[in-house]
């Protein structure tokens, strides 16, 4: 991998860190002002008081979500002094793609260090204008790498989505294995309905785990286990129930609302469409391959994945890969669209 930093915003000053679930979960919140004084909130979720504060980084996510809403003018609509910057354009992101605005934003690969140039639609989080939806796939809180899986979480099923050939396999009968010791008596407890999913993938194995009840969410997640994949996005399912609407970019309020209108539709399709996993193969799925995270995302999407700095040097705010799903023009909602970026 190029010598490229890893890219993560302050931590300090989380806000908050409450317990939900009987102290099985909790969450930390932390806000940073936007452009024109408008709240960028995030809260995010770990098994402990302390995972929730240094795992977490709460603040992290919520400066580079407020560095990713672009300022006037920051966007440049030329190459002029970039001339050993290799621009791609927005066909190399977006099937069918509308018409470009224009503007570039400067990235550097994560595996050669070579610097691109990237359309302005597929960085930034407030270009509705554009016809691109504002993705925030890839968005930088825990760190480059994590980055990288949420894009290829998201990829996997949202390609499943579009075409659901490849097998989903049930692992909710497992949930107590799956996830620290009496996090599925506390849930079950209040209430909740866990139920967890797993597609598996080239190099990863990637979960989908909802969690209904009182305002349902669905998330996913990728790892090298079931388990750490699961244990993953159970706590972004649990981060998302108590994610205000307001501060997400439209495109993502509108899915975690079709969710939560429609949350037996989603759990309907999902057991129609699963089959129950064998216990023996459970630890068995995902990828074991000794590859970083930019050498598997490179090795699935043709090309290396791209670190977006839009402040300080160094602090990488955004991944970009060109050629995964997560990109894509706005359109009119389907019957049950998809629930993820």
């Amino acid at each position: 991998m190029a010598s490229v930093p890893a890219g993560s915003w302050s931590t300090a000053g989380v806000d908050e860190v409450v317990d939900c679930l009987g102290g099985a979960v909790h969450l930390a919140y932390a806000e940073a002002a936007g452009e024109g004084g408008a709240e960028v909130a995030v809260i995010v979720a770990g098994f402990s008081g302390h995972e929730a504060r240094t795992r977490a980084r709460a603040r992290a996510r919520a400066e580079a979500m407020r560095a990713l809403c672009e300022p006037a003018g920051r966007t440049s609509r030329s190459a002029g002094g970039r001339a050993a910057a290799k621009e791609l354009r927005l066909d190399d992101f977006v099937e069918d793609p509308p018409r470009s605005a224009g503007g570039t934003v400067p990235g550097v690969g994560l595996l050669t260090g070579n610097r691109y140039l990237l359309p302005a639609e597929v960085v930034w989080l407030d270009r509705q204008e554009s016809g691109v939806e504002p993705a925030t796939s890839g968005v930088v809180g825990h760190g480059v790498p994590e980055a990288i899986a949420e894009i290829f979480a998201h990829d996997v099923v949202a390609r499943w989505w579009a075409g659901p050939h490849r097998p989903l396999l049930r692992v909710s009968e497992q949930l107590d294995r799956l996830l620290p010791p009496g996090v599925m008596d506390a849930a079950v407890g209040l209430g909740l309905r866990v139920s967890a999913f797993v597609l598996s993938a080239q190099d990863a194995s990637v979960a989908l785990v909802t969690v209904g009840g009182d305002a349902g969410a669905l998330a996913v997640a990728a790892d090298r286990t079931v388990k750490s994949a699961v244990s993953e996005a159970f706590l972004l399912a649990m981060a998302s129930r108590a994610q205000p609407w307001h501060t997400l970019p439209l495109p993502d309020s509108l899915r975690r609302f079709a969710v939560w209108h429609r949350e037996g539709d989603y759990a309907a399709y999902l057991e129609g469409m699963a089959v129950e996993a064998d216990t023996s193969l459970v630890h068995e799925l995902g990828g074991l391959r000794p590859a970083s995270w930019p050498e598997i995302a490179a090795h699935r999407f043709g090309h290396e994945p791209v670190a977006v700095e839009p402040g300080t040097p160094g602090q990488v705010a955004k991944v970009v890969c060109p050629g995964a799903a997560c990109y894509r023009a706005t359109r009119s909602a389907t019957v049950l669209p998809c629930p993820i970026p």
